[in-house]
């Protein structure tokens, strides 16, 4: 519009002859007239630069913000959004550079363009060229602090797709890390792994913590006994044939008798029968029980120690990771994952994993690596991220002990998870929740009770469902912003 008022003026004023008009008149108006002229130029170049760059800027964010690392991609995404966000203007600028930076994270772009001035050019100025450029970083938001709770129960050996969930979950967590946790904010930015199943291994390195109460490992050598046997069971008959089980949701066979023999005790030649005469070793493993007090289980942060498990052999896997600003060391965490140890193979208590994924975010012991809570969740930004593939099988007994249960103990488990979860909430911990190929009503019920809010909340019915859960959770512990 400026341009077409610029023209039509100044076309009129060289038209002009009349007589009443003297020069010096005329050259004083025309100077006064190409000062405006070139003050108006001015004003719509730098109008021109302004549009550009909120155009540029616009379609910088629109690139960073995606899940994708192809620059080319990348590049197309944000040609079309800038092409998009100068549509309805004359402006013919186009973006001449662009950079992704897969390490750090950054978008850069430059975008050119030429203005056509209207009194300007009849002091030999043409196609008045400018530049504008954007830059943009995906990086957590103000200080983070990050509990990944991960089922690594016996089901968890599953596959879904062809590929065991377990690798699944080790794909999604470790592309939630490498999202949130980068070199550049690795000062503000600690991540802790909290794998659970039915006991939790707190880390043998905390043997001599205030807050476990273990005794020393011992070994114990059985009295040696030996009987006369004169009888013994002799059977025939029956058929063999295979039988079908289940070890935490997971089917498997065996041999057994499909039609039963028949068996009687016979006489034989008297000997001697003996046993015992053994050494047994219990040691410490870094598995711990839970607290209960009056029938219930106690919350995290509680003012006495964690009883120590002392066992023949280990029944609880990975140890927690407490909260780290180390990448490797997280990523590696998450890679060791294991679903059993020889024929430990463990079910599900999710209580468990709840708590020692809070006690790893409180200042106070057990661990003592986060920074005390902010009322509004902000500095530092405390959050849970628990991920389950199955239903609660488990309950804590009265002596903090986990055993199979029944319907009824099974509803007191669930009914535990949510109190662990109503304590972290208060704390105002931000909770995300995801099950995955979960099947169980209840199960989803409570886990969607569990989360901050039903935008918390996943269900994820495949691997891909999975992995894209926990884009979606980097994506919303990140921030995306211009830097330049």
């Amino acid at each position: 519009m400026e341009k077409d008022f610029m023209r039509y003026f100044v076309k009129a004023f060289l038209r002009s002859r009349h007589a009443s008009t003297t020069m010096i008149f005329g050259l004083a108006v025309f100077a006064i007239l190409a000062a405006l002229g070139t003050a108006i130029d001015y004003a719509v170049l730098q109008r021109a630069k302004r549009t550009t760059q909120d155009a540029l800027d616009s379609a910088v964010l629109a690139a960073a913000i995606i899940n994708n690392s192809n620059e080319g991609e990348l590049k197309k995404l944000a040609g079309e959004a800038f092409k998009e966000n100068l549509k309805g203007t004359d402006l013919d600028a186009k973006i001449t550079a662009f950079k992704y930076d897969q390490k750090a994270r950054t978008v850069k772009a430059t975008a050119r363009g030429s203005y056509d001035p209207v009194i300007m050019q009849l002091f030999g100025f043409k196609d008045l060229p400018y530049s504008v450029k954007a830059d943009a970083i995906k990086a957590a938001d103000g200080t983070l602090e990050v509990a990944l709770v991960l089922d690594n129960t016996w089901s968890m050996s599953a596959s879904v797709g062809g590929t065991p969930k377990i690798d699944v979950l080790k794909t999604a967590a470790q592309s939630l890390v490498s999202t949130i946790l980068t070199k550049d904010n690795k000062d503000y930015v600690k991540i802790a792994v909290v794998p659970y199943a039915d006991y939790v291994n707190v880390g043998m390195g905390n043997r001599s913590a205030s807050w476990v109460s273990v005794g020393a490992d011992y070994a114990t050598t059985s009295a040696k006994t030996c009987t006369t046997v004169s009888t013994a069971t002799q059977c025939t008959g029956g058929t063999k044939g295979t039988c079908t089980g289940t070890q935490d949701g997971v089917p498997y066979t065996y041999s057994c008798w499909i039609v039963a023999q028949t068996c009687k005790t016979v006489n034989v030649t008297p000997y001697q029968s003996c046993s015992g005469g053994t050494t047994t070793n219990y040691k410490w493993y870094g598995c711990v029980k839970n607290q209960v007090a009056s029938s219930k289980l106690v919350m995290p942060d509680p003012t006495g120690a964690y009883a120590g498990i002392l066992q023949t052999s280990q029944t609880c896997l990975n140890p927690i990771l407490p909260l780290s600003n180390d990448a490797t060391v997280v990523t590696n965490s998450i890679k060791n994952l294991v679903v059993n140890i020889s024929s430990y193979k463990p079910e599900t208590y999710i209580p468990a994993g709840m708590i020692w994924g809070v006690n790893t975010l409180t200042p106070p012991a057990p661990f003592t690596e986060g920074k005390p809570y902010d009322k509004n969740n902000k500095e530092p930004r405390k959050t849970i991220v628990l991920m389950t593939d199955g239903a609660n099988t488990l309950y804590a007994n009265t002596s903090g002990g986990i055993a199979v249960a029944n319907a009824t103990q099974v509803a007191v488990t669930y009914s535990d998870q949510i109190r662990v979860c109503d304590y972290a909430k208060s704390k105002n911990i931000e909770i995300y929740t995801i099950g995955f190929d979960v099947t169980d009503a209840t199960a989803l019920k409570t886990l969607k009770a569990c989360a901050t809010d039903a935008q918390h909340y996943f269900d994820a019915k495949s691997s891909a469902d999975l992995i894209k859960a926990f884009e979606t959770i980097g994506g919303k512990l990140s921030k995306v912003r211009l830097t330049g």
